[in-house]
């Protein structure tokens, strides 16, 4: 990977924490209180290193983000999923945000005060709803010719920090995002959540069950690695520094001087974007879900 300078500032913090945000193209070192000069050096190389690290492969990732034109100012947006059908949304101003359906895909109204999270959920939403028959048809199909597995309940549905998940429940979500991936990817996260309706972890003989299902599948996990998702605020990894050993760490409420927006958790590698702020944060899953 070629090596690119990344501008970046120091800012001095109350935080019990040191991190790193990448905000308006520039790397933001936050350092934490305390801290004596040798370990501030230590910190700032360390998370400029990593933020950068991350920042290049993430520039590398197929970013599955359509709704991106509506979003900054666009009135009228056609996309195109993976199988060739094609939806079109048009926005106008409104009292009162709702969508209306039409046959080449929807109207919507957008109020004064509607937020661009909200809006970019809703249009995912919208989407949603239109492919998730098909959706269900083909888990099922996959499910009766492959594994036969009691399953309770399919959802497609947008999410920004994994690609799908299945509940104790017998529950599988998959991301709406999928619908702009090769079928064959599609097809190995369908796999994925489905072997784990049989074992609840990913060990060898849950694998031996994900081959069962898809002989090829480690080809479409390898594609799946290319792509990232889209959300409204983009988030990486946030590094807690403090010595003697670097560790991951949950975003808590413990930093009374940390942004107040930093209030979602993400797994590695996944973004939730908010204008052009970037925040580096720690790992978070759904206990009730093995997720991909």
């Amino acid at each position: 990977m070629a090596s690119k300078r990344i501008r970046h500032r120091v800012e001095h913090t109350r935080n019990k924490h040191s991190r790193a945000v990448f905000r308006n193209g520039t790397i933001v070192i936050r350092l934490a209180k305390n801290l004596t000069r040798t370990e501030q050096e230590e910190h700032i190389s360390d998370l400029l290193r990593r933020m950068t690290r991350q920042i290049l492969e993430d520039e590398q990732m197929k970013l599955i983000d359509p709704f991106r034109p509506l979003l900054e100012g666009s009135e009228s947006l056609t996309v195109r999923t993976a199988t060739g059908k094609t939806y079109h949304f048009t926005l106008k101003a409104g009292e009162k945000t709702r969508a209306r359906r039409n046959y080449r895909g929807w109207t919507v109204t957008v109020s004064p005060h509607l937020r661009r999270k909200t809006l970019h959920s809703l249009l995912w939403d919208l989407l949603s709803s239109a492919e998730e028959r098909r959706v269900r048809m083909l888990v099922h199909e996959v499910n009766d010719l492959k594994y036969c597995f009691p399953l309770r309940k399919i959802r497609l549905k947008f999410a920004s920090s994994q690609w799908g998940s299945c509940s104790p429940n017998k529950i599988i979500m998959l991301n709406s995002a999928l619908l702009f991936v090769p079928p064959s990817v599609l097809k190995y996260v369908i796999v994925h959540e489905l072997a784990h309706l049989k074992h609840g972890n990913h060990s060898k003989t849950y694998w031996k069950t994900v081959g069962k299902g898809m002989p090829r599948y480690k080809l479409a996990r390898e594609t799946l690695k290319e792509y990232r998702l889209p959300s409204l605020r983009s988030i990486c990894k946030i590094y807690s520094l403090i010595p003697p050993y670097p560790m991951w760490f949950d975003d808590d409420d413990d930093d009374d001087d940390d942004d107040q927006q930093d209030d979602r958790i993400f797994e590695s590698g996944d973004y939730e974007d908010k204008g052009d702020d970037f925040t580096l944060v720690g790992d978070g899953h759904d206990p009730d879900a093995e997720p991909v």
